[in-house]
């Protein structure tokens, strides 16, 4: 099997980029199998797999810097094929069902404290740094990830710099730090993957960076042409999911830049079909399907299409049940989801939606702890907003003007000018003519962001 490795390697990689992860991880089990690595079983059971991750995390974690850097190198060719085979699987596992990771991750972490390290032991702790993100261990992951660093550097194994940089400057670092800084890591993890040949994790980092830049509210016309470049490199190198998590992307800005509302309009059309096929396509795949539906939830949501973004958000939420994980984005999903069910228990008086909204708001209070810069003012907004719902119009008044004046400061200029308009709504519903200056200023502030179509909207739709 050693001397048929690469064969193995290629068939697997084959069948990932066709999406057929599952077959992908089978094939991957049985050749490391072969190798002489126990697999647990064909199906683990999953309270074993989490005890068996914690544990392993654990002694890494309470591990000194100097005992970690003094773990001699792995010898055994058998160890280092399996640890390459297992590499490749991990990635999988995220795409597909989340134990699979967790089982990949926990023996490539064993092999490496039992028989020493190598280039794949980066991507290990790396992907045990994303993993442990999940369940909220925001101080282990941080750790996992310093370690992943340390060894990266120490190996000198600039062949996983892609890989370990889309786990970590997508992960823990953006839990910490204001997305507008992941860039410059995220977009070296793209250059460096383009220059080595590891084409896969080169356009996950670029997918990284150009979501994160749509949520930090980065400029759209600048971020639409980078979306173009990148989905077209995407097709030149036969990157199929990629390719359908950009034109999700994608889809989301041109609504927000173009779209007319139109039924007659051509450019609707285009993109109301492109959008319900991509979605249709996306159901066998985690990662895809949930980023295509936080996507177009945002944009359904900044519309004011609050029955169908409630929709998709609760087929997402029954998806991730489904597959025992989430799609976080540092509290950007919580906080649209809270933002949706204010919404839709203003619309439908039921108080289910006001307990959804409580719920999801707590999550985002989690993040804040951790994420000041790019959370403090999804917090106000969401008081504000919870404020209002019950009743307390003079505390919701303070908090809305907080919450606009936190997201110019943490320069979110998308989330300003969604807190500006929900502040418009406000002095509306309540005969305050000051809702006049909070349309202005969403309207201003749209057209910063770029999104020239939501701006036309909103002049269309509310007093002038």
């Amino acid at each position: 099997l050693e001397d048929k490795l690469p064969i193995h390697i290629n068939l697997i990689k084959s069948l990932g980029a066709r999406n057929r992860h599952q077959s992908a991880i089978e094939i991957g089990i049985t050749a490391v199998q072969e190798l002489g690595i126990q697999w647990l079983s064909p199906s683990p059971d999953k309270l074993r797999i989490v005890a068996d991750f914690i544990n392993i995390k654990l002694r890494f974690e309470v591990m000194t810097t100097d005992d970690f850097l003094a773990i001699e190198e792995m010898e055994e060719s058998k160890k280092l094929a399996a640890m390459k085979l297992l590499k490749i699987m991990a990635y999988y596992g995220f795409i597909t069902k989340q134990e699979y990771a967790h089982t990949v991750v926990t023996q490539m972490l064993q092999l490496t404290l039992q028989h020493g390290i190598c280039d794949e032991s980066c991507t290990a702790l790396a992907d045990c740094s994303y993993l442990l993100l999940q369940s909220m261990d925001i101080d282990g992951s941080k750790r996992l990830a310093e370690l992943a660093l340390l060894l990266l550097e120490k190996l000198q194994a600039n062949k996983y710099l892609p890989r370990v940089y889309s786990s970590i400057y997508a992960g823990v670092f953006c839990w910490y730090n204001h997305l507008k800084q992941s860039e410059k890591w995220l977009w070296q993890g793209y250059q460096e993957g383009l220059l080595i040949g590891d084409i896969e994790f080169a356009f996950v980092n670029a997918i990284n960076s150009l979501q994160n830049r749509f949520l930090y509210g980065a400029q759209l016309t600048l971020l639409e042409k980078d979306i173009e470049l990148c989905r077209k490199r995407m097709v030149e190198n036969g990157q199929a999911p990629h390719i359908a998590i950009c034109s999700a992307l994608q889809h989301a800005v041109s609504k927000l830049v173009y779209f007319t509302r139109d039924p007659l309009s051509k450019t609707d059309n285009i993109i109301h079909e492109k959008e319900a096929s991509e979605l249709s396509l996306a159901r066998n795949n985690f990662m895809l399907y949930a980023s295509a539906c936080i996507h177009f939830c945002i944009v359904e949501y900044i519309f004011g299409n609050y029955d169908s973004a409630a929709n998709k958000t609760q087929e997402r939420w029954i998806m991730e049940k489904e597959y025992s994980r989430t799609a976080k984005y540092y509290g950007s999903t919580d906080f649209y989801d809270c933002l949706i069910c204010v919404a839709m228990a203003r619309k439908s008086k039921k108080e289910k939606w006001v307990t959804l909204a409580e719920s999801a708001r707590s999550k985002v209070k989690q993040f804040a702890k951790f994420g000041k810069s790019n959370c403090d003012h999804k917090c106000l907004l969401l008081q504000a907003e919870i404020l209002d719902v019950e009743g307390n119009v003079e505390d919701a008044s303070s908090c809305y003007d907080a919450a606009i004046d936190a997201a110019e400061k943490s320069g979110f200029v998308n989330e300003q000018a969604i807190a500006s308009e929900r502040a418009g709504d406000f002095y509306l519903r309540h005969g305050d003519t000051r809702s006049s200056h909070y349309y202005d200023k969403a309207r201003d502030l749209y057209h910063q962001w770029g999104a020239l179509a939501k701006a036309d909207h909103l002049y269309k739709s509310t007093p002038s």
